[in-house]
């Protein structure tokens, strides 16, 4: 279950880096309304997942430092599938929403997924087994490399994912009717998560 959650820690961490990344890049040459509607967004995870840290006040135990570094390296496949995830979502839109941009993979979109899912499918898996089933010295420093290989297949997948974006900076926008009301609902959003949690907070201690 450990290993689980440094995946999907690896994979949040990565995919809020690339949020970011898309804020600045909207605000700077594209619909800075969409930049401001993205931070808003991104405000939301943040908020909540800031309010649990803070509440959460049962120390955790001592963890051994080898098994610490087993789900430090596990979590970078999760920065990885959250670098190909990008490159996904922006060739769907750049190529079926906008029609502006063509698959070069020779397979063809979207059957070219498959060729990288039969590269992340059997590293996920090779990795999980190096680090938590042999747990052996040599099977952690084995899985190191396959990590960095992993990771330079996934900084590929972010240039892709970054170059696919740029046709979303270009031709997307906000209309000018719909701008006020996303943002007042994005912003009530926010007000409301904080508010729900302290209350489930406040009935916990309570029951």
């Amino acid at each position: 279950m450990r290993s689980l959650k440094s995946l999907a820690q690896g994979f949040l961490v990565a995919t809020g880096l690339i949020w970011i990344f898309n804020i600045a890049v909207l605000i700077k040459g594209g619909d800075a309304w969409l930049g401001l509607l993205y931070f808003l967004i991104l405000v939301i995870p943040v908020s909540s997942l800031t309010y649990l840290k803070l509440k959460k006040t049962n120390p955790q135990a001592a963890r051994d430092t080898s098994a610490k570094w087993r789900y430090l390296l596990f979590s970078f496949q999760g920065v990885a599938l959250a670098f190909w995830m990008f490159d996904i979502a922006t060739t769907f839109y750049a190529i079926n929403v906008t029609g502006l941009a063509i698959e070069l993979n020779p397979l063809g979109w979207p059957v070219g997924i498959l060729g990288a899912f039969a590269f992340y499918g059997p590293t996920l898996i090779c990795s999980y087994v190096l680090l938590f089933k042999i747990k052996e010295s040599i099977s952690f420093f084995s899985a190191i490399p396959l990590t960095l290989v992993t990771l330079g297949m996934g900084t590929m997948n972010l240039v892709a994912g970054a170059q696919n974006f740029q046709v979303f900076v270009d031709t997307a926008a906000i209309a000018t009717g719909i701008r006020y009301g996303l943002l007042a609902l994005v912003v009530s959003v926010n007000l409301a998560v904080p508010l729900a949690l302290k209350r489930m907070a406040t009935q916990r201690k309570i029951f």
